[in-house]
């Protein structure tokens, strides 16, 4: 792969003319705002957005907003071809990559660049970094969006990696959200049904192809994300062992090492969410699970990768459209229906709720059993499902 962490990753957009700078933006809406503005003018081309010199902070410690906001950076990230970047050909050559696919197991180091600082005890202190208000009426400051959550299967003891929300409640807490759907929230429910303690960590600013994958379903249960990351690069993902015994991605710019009592919960949200609405039980906090930190790792003039989503759409949802949409196509090629051309979930329906699918029709009733597939195909999206001609552009 071209490259080796998030830094190089940003060297190479950057040459790429893919990256803008901000100097003097507040973490108090500026950011979050300034970059959404550039999203509704740039939609799927837009640049990622680094912010320095943040008020109240040291220049150096910066945030990283819209990673995966252009196709080229999809396809950068991925290793896919860099002259192939139309929506539906980056969707089709993301098929045919994850089809040969081979997982390769992380590989464990024993010094890494995250180590460069360690902060433990009373030396905790979540607000050194420039932790975002995304959102006029979330609940506070997150600085768990553009992360990786990692959990071991106490039963299995295989790694899970999820992007899952993490609120700041104060210097050393956190709150965690995942709901039981989703492979970290079960995970969860597996230690406090039994009464145990959870090691937790959550990495920011990590490999960007482990992002890529932290923050899509593309794993089934029992097939750690690092084993796929791996694939995509063609290489292992470096870890190192933390305190909780967890292997921790070696080449993140932050981690946040703790643990999950079972018992402990804390007020949490709103957050402004990926569909475009405050989610929680209206705009009322609900309780999740508390996050006790025992250890900070993070390197000289860290990046804090950040996702602020909004009305779609917004700085996630390309990369949820791409990936959806490869879904959706292979489970019509694995039913056998013949004749789909293209796919795309719209950005406009978050990447998951309007999706389109360009058929060449062969027999009465062929749309209304591609419709039926496609809506199907992903159970808890799939809100609106547009069947068209094969001469009509899915993503247009």
């Amino acid at each position: 792969m071209p490259y080796k962490d998030l830094r190089e990753w940003l060297r190479n957009v950057e040459a790429r003319g893919e990256l803008k700078k901000f100097s003097g933006a507040s973490w108090n809406l500026e950011m979050s705002s300034l970059t959404d503005i550039l999203q509704k003018e740039k939609k799927h081309q837009m640049p990622a957005v680094l912010f320095d010199d943040i008020p109240g902070y040291p220049t150096g410690f910066r945030a990283l907003f819209a990673q995966t906001s252009s196709t080229w950076r999809i396809a950068h990230t991925l290793g896919l071809p860099e002259d192939q970047v139309d929506r539906v050909s980056l969707m089709q050559n993301w098929r045919k990559k994850s089809k040969n696919l081979k997982l390769i197991p992380p590989k464990r180091v024993t010094t890494a660049p995250v180590q460069e600082n360690i902060d433990t005890g009373d030396n905790i202190d979540l607000y050194k970094f420039p932790v975002p208000m995304c959102h006029d009426l979330d609940g506070g400051r997150y600085i768990g969006t553009a992360c990786a959550v990692l959990q071991k299967d106490p039963d299995e003891g295989w790694v899970n990696i999820g992007t899952y929300r993490g609120q700041v409640i104060d210097r050393n807490h956190l709150a965690f959200h995942a709901v039981e759907a989703q492979h970290g929230g079960a995970i969860a429910h597996k230690y406090f049904s039994r009464g145990q303690t959870m090691p937790i960590a959550i990495a920011i600013g990590v490999d960007p192809a482990l992002y890529c994958v932290s923050s899509q379903p593309m794993t089934g249960w029992g097939i750690s994300e690092y084993d796929y990351a791996g694939g995509i690069k063609g290489e292992p993902i470096e870890v190192f062992e933390g305190v909780s015994g967890l292997p921790l991605p070696a080449q993140s710019e932050i981690i946040i090492e703790g643990e999950c009592r079972p018992g402990e919960f804390v007020p949490e949200g709103p957050f402004g969410e990926f569909h475009g609405y405050y989610a929680n039980l209206g705009m009322k906090p609900v309780n999740e699970p508390l996050v006790r930190i025992n250890a900070v790792y993070y390197r000289n003039n860290p990046i804090m990768t950040c996702a602020s989503p909004s009305i779609p759409p917004h700085v996630s949802t390309l990369m949820g459209s791409t990936l959806q949409s490869m879904l959706i196509q292979d489970k019509l090629e694995r039913m056998g229906v013949p004749g789909v051309r293209g796919v795309w979930c719209h950005e406009f329906g978050s990447g998951w709720f309007f999706n389109v699918v360009s058929i060449e029709q062969s027999y009465t009733g062929h749309p209304r059993v591609v419709g039926n597939i496609a809506a199907l195909a992903n159970t808890h999206s799939g809100r609106y499902t547009v069947v068209v001609e094969e001469d009509i552009d899915p993503a247009d």
